[in-house]
């Protein structure tokens, strides 16, 4: 999608391929869009399973994952509408891949973490009943 590109192609193809490569090139920009929105609510959900098994979520994680969203969801529209009215945002949606790509790697650390946690306690768990202390 850059200008480069149109230029070379309105230089060596007719009008209609260059209005058929333009169309085909925005469908794919709206699915990578449509693609990138699809992810980030999956990674919403989990965040929300995440924060249900986390002792320490307070609300100041709650206000994060909602300024998150609300980021996302306006930057979402801007650059569906500048795609939408023929500008090439690129930059914005290199930026709003970078969003999910590091909501994703906050929600895989967090959950490491847990993990972890789980099996501290699932050791102290086995060793207290290894001691007798488990039984009642």
């Amino acid at each position: 999608m850059a200008a480069a590109d149109y230029d070379f192609l309105s230089k060596r193809a007719s009008r209609g391929t260059q209005r058929r490569v333009h169309r085909e090139r925005l469908n794919v920009a709206l699915a990578y869009l449509g693609a990138l929105r699809g992810d980030f609510e999956s990674l919403l959900r989990m965040a929300r399973v995440i924060a249900v098994l986390s002792p320490e979520v307070d609300a100041a994680h709650e206000f994060e994952r909602l300024r998150l969203t609300a980021e996302f969801a306006w930057r979402y529209q801007m650059i569906r509408w500048k795609l939408l009215t023929g500008m090439t945002p690129l930059v914005q949606l290199a930026g709003l891949s970078d969003l999910v790509s590091g909501l994703s790697v906050r929600l895989e650390q967090a959950m490491k973490e847990l993990g972890e946690r789980a099996a501290v306690a699932a050791e102290l768990a086995s060793s207290m009943n290894r001691r007798g202390m488990g039984t009642v």
